[in-house]
């Protein structure tokens, strides 16, 4: 082509590219008028976390619970594989075998005390029963998925409220829009990112602080810098979105840059319903006749007949 004909060209080009620049421009600009629009304060953010989660009502489902050091597979290594089923009061979980249980074992929790049943190759079932708080005592806290919607114990917006959280922006994770709230004091900062099309549901949260380590030369302590850092994926049924799968991990911050991660955890959901309705007898401990039951852990055991007469009047659906 001629340098003339290049020379007609060139206005034509420099038009469309200008076209192209200042719609992209404009389109820009009415996304963020419109998203400012959108914008929701603390308080509104808050009541919406409150009323996404009380949709949930029950759930059933598949989880492999995985502690150890990322990529998992060292020996130490511990994987918990088994059913979960809950409703609002009561939680089942039938585990699979484990090195404690290689007979796997049944745990329900109830408002008023706990079972445990444990089965033996060579010897009767074993049965516990405790009345200590469910939470304190259930050794499968980090297998249930509720648990990673919760901060230390509280629902997301009383942890929120409590610990004076505050919005400081909005960012993408993973390809979803969320809100950045953060809350920081002289030992530590924490930041979570909550996304209203997941729910109101956290998506990260990354704490960081210091820990005390021994120096290798010297009985003198330090500190060094550690993060604590949780990634959850959601699925959605119906107006729910449950957990898919969790990676919490606990690092050194710039301490060993060469091995940084102490610690993690994984949980990973499949074949999940959610707001379904679960039998009662889903609950119940059919207590045989000859049973014996430890209560509290201590060394004296009940039979069925001791037990019920201490404990039957509080456990309606017990046999």
């Amino acid at each position: 082509m001629s340098p003339l004909n290049l020379k007609s060209y060139r206005f034509p080009i420099l038009c469309i590219v200008f076209f192209v620049g200042l719609t992209t421009a404009l389109a820009q600009e009415t996304l963020l008028q419109d998203t400012a629009e959108d914008e929701l304060d603390l308080k509104t953010l808050l009541a919406a976390i409150k009323q996404h989660d009380a949709l949930l009502k029950s759930g059933e489902g598949e989880v492999v619970y995985t502690l150890g050091v990322p990529p998992f597979v060292d020996t130490d290594t511990r994987v918990v594989a088994g059913t979960i089923v809950f409703n609002i009061e009561k939680t089942r979980f039938d585990s699979e075998k484990t090195p404690f249980h290689p007979g796997g074992s049944t745990t329900i929790l109830t408002p008023i005390g706990s079972w445990e049943i444990v089965p033996h190759r060579n010897r009767k079932l074993d049965y516990s029963f405790s009345t200590e708080e469910p939470k304190r005592i259930n050794p499968y806290h980090d297998v249930d998925p509720r648990r990673w919607l919760t901060l230390r114990n509280k629902d997301l917006a009383t942890y929120l409220e409590s610990k004076n959280f505050q919005i400081v922006g909005r960012e993408g994770f993973n390809d979803v829009l969320c809100y950045v709230l953060e809350e920081k004091d002289v030992d530590r900062s924490e930041k979570i990112w909550i996304a209203p099309d997941r729910g109101f549901r956290y998506l990260k949260r990354e704490s960081q602080f210091l820990t005390p380590v021994d120096a290798l030369d010297s009985d003198v302590p330090m500190e060094a810098p550690t993060v604590m850092r949780t990634i959850i994926s959601y699925q959605q049924y119906g107006e729910v979105w449950f957990p898919k799968a969790v990676f919490h991990e606990y690092a050194w911050v710039d301490f060993k840059p060469e091995d940084p991660i102490i610690s993690g955890q994984k949980l990973e959901l499949k074949n999940f319903k959610i707001n379904h309705e679960i039998p009662p007898e889903t609950f119940t401990v059919d207590i045989p006749d000859d049973a014996m039951i430890t209560v509290n852990h201590e060394k004296q055991k009940l039979s069925k007949m001791e037990f019920l007469k201490r404990y039957g009047q509080h456990l309606s659906g017990q046999h």
